[in-house]
């Protein structure tokens, strides 16, 4: 069984060879990589020839200008010709298992597949969302469940037209949310297969603009399908994501919504301030 997986890079150089790396060392080995460098100006094209030299599995596609991680992804899905498709950030990377066991666990029946992963430090590789889930669409509006990549049937991700390329923030969430609310609920495999390296040096989290920007869209394009207690759950993820602080009356209003363990760690963690009411 053919498994796709798609990958966008823009100068990321070193850490690029580590993704490409974990692909092709997948003990499922009928798979195909499809790279695509959107508008890189640091060598990374000339990395990536590298690999279609040394392995045809891998295949690669250039923007001559930077047009986003989303119309890089879209390009991949389309030019793919595996039954299945997944994603993987050129930081990233997958343990060895992780397309056997997410094709071993497929289940049609379900939107997609998803595993949970190691969120990789200097210091330590913690075990994250690693529970077995349903992910039901009144779950996915609450949080996005899904982490950030799913293993899914490639018409599918093309009958929902893949991912949104207008948006500047929430991408993975919005199209994980666009599969559910198409094809019923998906599931998530508590078993951490990929490593999500967050202290590279590089940027993962989006600007305030970008932030503000994706969630104002987001909120547009699923709004109507929230309830209240999702609608206060998403005020709280975008000042988490800003670090934008809190009044007391806010988080006394977003408490009761749920994920308490999850808004007292990240207030820990990332040393969010109360303001005054």
């Amino acid at each position: 069984m053919l498994i796709s997986v798609y990958m966008p890079t823009h100068n990321r150089g070193p850490l690029l060879r580590r993704a490409i790396d974990s692909v092709l060392a997948q003990t499922h080995q009928e798979l195909e990589l499809l790279v695509v460098d959107d508008g890189s100006s640091d060598g990374t094209w000339e990395v990536l020839q590298d690999y279609t030299r040394l392995d045809p599995r891998v295949r690669t596609y250039r923007h001559d200008q930077p047009r986003g991680a989303c119309a890089a992804r879209n390009l991949a899905i389309k030019e793919a010709r595996g039954e299945f498709v997944t994603g993987l950030d050129d930081d990233d990377t997958f343990v060895p298992e992780r397309l056997a066991v997410l094709l071993q666990n497929y289940d049609s029946q379900y939107a997609f597949i998803c595993s949970g992963y190691y969120w990789v430090t200097q210091k330590r590789a913690k075990p994250t969302m690693c529970n077995d889930l349903v992910i039901t669409l009144d779950k996915q509006l609450d949080a996005n469940h899904a982490t950030n990549q799913v293993f899914v049937e490639r018409s599918r991700m093309l009958a929902i037209g893949g991912f949104d390329e207008e948006l500047v923030a929430l991408q993975d969430y919005d199209c994980f949310t666009r599969l559910i609310k198409v094809y019923g609920s998906a599931f998530r495999l508590g078993q951490p297969l990929q490593n999500i390296f967050v202290e590279h040096g590089g940027q993962r989290i989006s600007s305030q603009r970008k932030s503000r920007l994706g969630f104002a869209r987001f909120m547009q394009k699923h709004g109507a399908d929230m309830n209240t207690r999702q609608r206060l759950n998403h005020a709280f993820w975008l000042k988490m994501r800003i670090q934008e602080p809190f009044s007391v009356s806010e988080l006394l209003k977003s408490l009761p919504a749920g994920h308490l363990k999850m808004k007292l760690g990240h207030l820990y963690r990332y040393g969010l301030k109360l303001k005054s009411l």
